[in-house]
């Protein structure tokens, strides 16, 4: 991957290839994003600049030595990967299994789509609906190949992709090396949540920060793998929040954003015709998913209600509906007060807070049940 390739943050970009130039390059950078940004690619990018023998004047990496292309590919010796992962018919008899059961996978999922969201990865390891760690006997073995000399003697790279998925164990196993750092060795931690992340790591990294990409950047990648309009495109790609990941998600082929809207559509029903118990039960579309998409479920939900709410308020030019999404945005809009969206808005917010943390699924949408049957005369 070379810089011009990676979406958006060319400022960011131009940073750091001017880090790599004046030799000022960390041994440990913690690349912080939304997931779906693309810190992953911008990652790889980095790398392959830094190892790169035949760098472009225009600062980036020439793409076609031999370096580039087995960064390119993620082979490269050199390069080690970690990232949360758990038990699977893919990781064979292992209970507990390692990043390296799964690099096949990583590596495909990669080429596919290099801004794919932690609910993808869990797809494509096969164990959507479970939480991913990385584990102690993954920090054992980070040790271990950071232990053996560089093959090609340009340094060693190892890319933690959500740090905040080690439990405090990992993370202590890590801290030695990450303070005192073996020669030509670096860490690049990819994350989501650097509050989560011990911050004896934190304050031993340097800190990077990406930004979303804008929307006139996302709409024709938009276009190219899902055949959208420029004007669904544009909606899908602010619905995300710029974020390409999600985007896709949303708008690919087979999304989940069809049974979301009509699992929204159920609840906002039960809400208004006041039957709680048809509240709940419509709860149980969304339990059966995973943790992460039921994160996803939430922000579409706002979205999806903040568009009801321009609507009340005559503001359909900016509400940015879908035309799948214009009959239930006309049929509810009028319906409740603006101070159900307040209070709605609020409670998804907190469900994505207790998702995160780890709370019981079924307690968390229960909760959210109550509160929008609560408040919906607000």
């Amino acid at each position: 991957m070379q810089f011009k390739e990676v979406l958006g943050n060319g400022e960011l970009k131009g940073r750091l290839i001017r880090m790599v130039d004046s030799g000022r390059t960390g041994h440990s950078i913690m690349l912080v994003e939304r997931d779906g940004y693309g810190a992953l690619p911008l990652a790889l990018a980095l790398i392959q600049y830094m190892i790169c023998g035949n760098r472009l004047p225009g600062g980036d990496s020439c793409g076609v030595c031999p370096a580039c292309r087995k960064i390119a590919e993620m082979v490269h010796p050199d390069l080690h990967f970690a990232f949360p992962v758990n038990v699977s018919s893919k990781s064979g008899s292992s209970k507990k299994p390692l990043s390296s059961s799964f690099l096949q996978e990583w590596r495909q999922l990669y080429r596919d789509n290099p801004y794919f969201t932690e609910a993808d990865l869990y797809a494509r390891l096969g164990i959507d609906g479970k939480a991913g760690a990385i584990s102690v006997a993954e920090a054992r073995e980070i040790l271990d190949s950071l232990s053996l000399k560089s093959y090609e003697g340009k340094g060693k790279y190892m890319i933690i992709w959500l740090p905040e998925r080690m439990n405090a164990e990992a993370a202590n196993r890590l801290l030695k090396i990450v303070e005192e750092p073996m020669p030509d060795t670096y860490f690049f931690f990819i994350t989501h949540a650097p509050d989560r992340i011990i911050s004896t790591i934190r304050s031993r990294s340097q800190l990077v920060r990406l930004y979303p990409a804008q929307t006139e950047e996302l709409v024709p990648v938009l276009q190219a793998r899902t055949g959208l309009s420029a004007e669904e495109a544009a909606v899908y790609a602010r619905t995300a929040g710029g974020s390409l990941g999600l985007a896709l998600d949303m708008a690919g082929e087979g999304s989940a954003a069809a049974a979301w809207l009509q699992t929204a559509e159920n609840m906002l029903d039960a809400v208004v015709s006041g039957d709680l118990v048809r509240l709940l039960d419509g709860n149980e579309a969304v339990l059966a998913q995973g943790r992460e998409r039921q994160k996803e479920f939430c922000l579409y939900m706002e979205a999806l209600l903040r568009r009801m709410m321009l609507r009340r308020r005559g503001l359909d030019r900016i509400s940015d509906a879908l035309p799948q999404e214009a009959g239930a945005v006309e049929h509810f809009s009028p319906v409740f007060p603006d101070g159900f969206y307040e209070k709605a808005f609020k409670a998804l917010e907190e469900a994505r807070t207790m998702i995160e943390a780890n709370v019981n699924a079924k307690m968390v949408f229960c909760h959210l049940a109550n509160i929008l049957f609560a408040t919906k005369n607000f």
